[in-house]
């Protein structure tokens, strides 16, 4: 696995997300005692033992018993972690990550490949290395899609003018977007959530007051194109 280096910000050093993942990682695997560790400390106790009363042989195997089943469970929960992860390549992720002052940042994207150390899995994403204990969510791209399909069009949406300030010149604007949304599904239009009818009651004052500007338009056309009318017609009486 590639080396990490550091960049400096204002005199402080400035941990990358897999600096944050790794670090974090790291710092948990110290706390965790292997079986070298267990067979030292239990050589340890054999040997500071009291001699007049000295722990039988059948203790001594139990506790070792007890350490390997655990062993044995660790390894199966590593084995089907590194199995688990093995199985998200090629999927999209949330990822909760930690940094140095306890805040956490989502980081959303594909894992592009995975990389094992140590017995412990992390997922390569957008270049950036992350512990399978930060994994959040494993997200549908069809979900995906349709989340961003549902904020495009809420954006479309901000972007126009405000009503007061509409002109037959927002006609374009306003109709592409009332288009978008009725091209929006219902699934797609779960994601407004509470906002849902704000949305649409917003869109509907766009549509109604382009339609009012539409409807006067085409009066004040036709007014004048009937005072011109008369006009022509009362000079060509008095030609007459």
């Amino acid at each position: 696995m590639s080396s990490v280096g550091a960049v400096i910000e204002n005199g402080q050093i400035v941990t990358s997300a897999t600096q944050n993942s790794l670090s974090s990682q790291a710092a948990g695997s110290a706390d965790s005692v292997n079986k070298d560790d267990f067979l030292q400390l239990l050589v340890a106790q054999m040997k500071y033992q009291d001699p007049l009363e000295p722990t039988e042989n059948t203790e001594w195997v139990s506790q070792y018993a007890q350490f390997t089943q655990v062993e044995e469970l660790q390894n199966m929960a590593s084995s089907m972690s590194l199995s688990r992860a093995s199985s998200l390549v090629g999927q999209t992720v949330i990822m909760n990550v930690e940094d140095a002052k306890g805040n956490t940042t989502e980081i959303q994207g594909n894992v592009d490949f995975v990389s094992y150390e140590g017995g412990k899995a992390y997922l390569s994403i957008g270049g950036e290395l992350y512990k399978m204990d930060d994994l959040k969510t494993v997200v549908d791209t069809a979900y995906i899609a349709a989340m961003d399909k549902a904020k495009a069009f809420v954006d479309a949406l901000d972007k126009l003018p405000e009503i007061p300030a509409l002109s037959l010149q927002d006609y374009e604007s306003v109709a592409a977007v009332a288009e978008q949304y009725d091209n929006l599904t219902d699934r797609e239009k779960e994601f407004f959530g509470d906002d849902s009818e704000e949305i649409e009651k917003t869109l509907k004052s766009y549509v109604d007051r382009i339609g009012a500007l539409i409807a006067d338009a085409k009066a004040q056309a036709e007014a004048e194109a009937e005072a011109a009318g008369e006009t022509t017609g009362t000079e060509e009486s008095t030609e007459g």
